[in-house]
């Protein structure tokens, strides 16, 4: 057999004012597009959720899937006589983590904010028994006998005949389709969906935000939560930078301070002590430099604060792991240079002294005596 080629895949980047970014790659966009596809198909009908065939003609329908009834749950969708105003609730977010997850390329500190607070939304409506559609509010009377069947061209929506035994309301949470429903309209009971105690019931809605159900698996909270977890903790692999503005600051680099040095003590970059510095830039410009922790100098900044200053990039929550340089001038080049060694007058390895004009103090050499003083003394 065959030893297999190795294919290199192309990375996804993206230019961010000048600078080519590495994309990183995250399992949550999957997991939420495979949400908000389940969500769409499972159906009002599905979801036991389509409103009455009874109800008054001019009353509006419900959604017609789960994602629209959720992203509308507390709005126009109301039930009547909810306790609910509509002024708060899921649907006030859905379409921010729509435009979030699916149209932004790279992630910044601004928007781990944003779902940071969308995590926090969805506390508050698991928290707010307004809001959590575990807690929709249903009566049903707290006693019932079944009794026979009812002919089939009865008035009514019951199959089968009712008694009250005790006509209490009783209040149950989360869906209406309970055993005294069964018993009376036929219609299957969804055991798991209703409950007689608060928190406990998963309806669809419920399903779609936390999950653990038979129609939807991995909820809209988890999926925020894996967003906020593989954001911060997925690396940006590399960065081609473009500089914008103070070359110099790179110098607290130290990758980038060890190349610079290394250049210095190469004598074919210098005419005695001037530096040939488009050759130097180009030479820069063909490596990879390590980002990391530490920067040179007590006060310095961080290396990743750094190169987002120098490149004007937005702040990003993730670890930048290294950088290339794009093609920049001789300008930038000697002010790189006069960073790293930190001082005006600098003397090489070759004997010259570092000749930049207008940043570098060079001092007179000492002339040797002609033969002629050397004799009079």
């Amino acid at each position: 057999m065959g030893v297999k080629k190795m294919v290199k895949t192309k990375k996804s980047t993206i230019d961010v004012n000048g600078s080519t970014v590495q994309i990183p790659t995250y399992k949550f966009r999957q997991e939420y597009l495979a949400w908000k596809t389940k969500c769409d198909k499972i159906t009002s009908e599905t979801m036991a959720s389509t409103g009455s065939k009874y109800a008054d003609k001019n009353r509006q329908t419900y959604p017609r899937s789960l994602y629209l009834q959720l992203k509308n749950h507390v709005n126009k969708y109301l039930r009547p006589n909810s306790s609910n105003t509509g002024n708060d609730g899921v649907y006030l977010l859905l379409e921010k983590i729509n435009d979030l997850v699916t149209k932004t390329k790279l992630f910044t500190k601004d928007n781990l904010e944003d779902f940071n607070e969308f995590l926090d939304i969805l506390d508050d409506i698991e928290d707010d028994p307004k809001l959590n559609p575990r807690n929709t509010l249903f009566t049903r009377p707290a006693g019932w006998k079944k009794g026979k069947r009812l002919p089939k061209d009865n008035k009514t929506r019951a199959v089968n005949e009712i008694t009250i035994t005790d006509d209490a309301p009783q209040k149950i949470y989360g869906h209406y389709r309970d055993n005294y429903f069964e018993d009376k309209y036929g219609l299957p009971e969804k055991k798991k969906w209703w409950s007689t105690a608060e928190n406990t019931a998963n309806p669809p809605l419920a399903q779609a935000i936390f999950g653990n159900g038979e129609l939807i698996q991995r909820g809209l909270k988890s999926i925020i939560e894996l967003a906020i977890e593989e954001i911060t903790g997925t690396p940006i692999s590399k960065i081609e930078l473009k500089i914008q503005r103070n070359a110099g600051s790179l110098a607290r680099i130290p990758s980038v301070r060890k190349q610079v040095f290394a250049l210095l003590k190469r004598s074919d970059l210098f005419t005695a002590g001037k530096p040939k510095l488009k050759q130097m830039a180009t030479i820069l410009q063909g490596m990879d430099f390590v980002v990391g922790t530490k920067s040179f100098g007590a006060r310095a900044a961080k290396p990743q604060k750094i190169i987002q200053y120098v490149a004007n990039l937005p702040d990003f929550p993730n670890q930048v792991e290294r950088f290339s340089l794009k093609p920049f001038g001789e300008g930038s080049m000697a002010s790189l240079i006069m960073e790293v060694v930190g001082k005006k007058t600098y003397k090489l390895k070759n004997g010259n002294y570092l000749d930049i004009k207008g940043r570098t103090e060079v001092p007179k050499q000492e002339v040797k005596k002609s033969w002629m003083e050397q004799l009079w003394r």
